[in-house]
């Protein structure tokens, strides 16, 4: 949806809309800042290094600060549509697999 340099110099923030659909998964790995993501449609299974696995549905949301493993979760029967914001250090691969 959109990226734009900062909110600091050597970062930026990319704001995207995800669909995953019915029982996709999204392999471990890490981001080089903090995600921020809002459940608009759905529900999903999600496993972050660190914490109890939750399963979250529309209208709630959640963070994985920078450089902590997780996955990006396991729809159920139905697709989940995603809000993230990232911000992250800008140059570096968005997503590194674990």
């Amino acid at each position: 949806m959109s990226r734009t340099d900062g909110p600091a110099s050597g970062y930026e923030t990319i704001i995207m809309d995800v669909t995953l659909d019915p029982g996709a998964t999204v392999g471990r790995h890490t981001h080089p800042g903090i995600e921020s993501t809002y459940i608009m449609e759905g529900e999903i299974e999600l496993p972050i290094q660190g914490r109890p696995t939750q399963m979250l549905k529309a209208g709630e949301a959640f963070q994985v600060p920078p450089e902590t493993p997780h996955a990006g979760g396991k729809p159920t029967t139905a697709k989940t549509r995603l809000l993230i914001n990232y911000i992250v250090e800008k140059g570096k691969p968005l997503a590194t697999p674990v």
